[in-house]
């Protein structure tokens, strides 16, 4: 099995598993309806720079720069919030 494959079945096992964990769960409405919101938009990225990924050279690149821009919001948001 190539690396392509394994990460699509990683995305298509986690994704009903936390919608699960998400439906029996004791979530309010609000926190239900973001958490899936969050996930779903979570795997469609995920998807997406797997499949980018594996497209070519343009895509390694594309997905390299998302991943740095991912990481400098993260650290940002964290510098933001230690802040307080």
């Amino acid at each position: 099995m190539d690396t392509k494959k394994l990460h699509y079945i990683i995305a298509f096992i986690s994704f009903p598993v936390i919608i699960l964990h998400f439906v029996f769960g004791h979530y309010t409405t609000e926190e239900f309806v973001s958490g899936i919101l969050f996930y779903f938009l979570a795997t469609v990225i995920y998807m997406l720079l797997v499949y980018l990924f594996n497209k070519g050279e343009l895509g390694k690149k594309i997905v390299l720069f998302a991943l740095i821009l991912i990481g400098l919001v993260n650290i940002i948001m964290i510098l933001v919030e230690t802040s307080h």
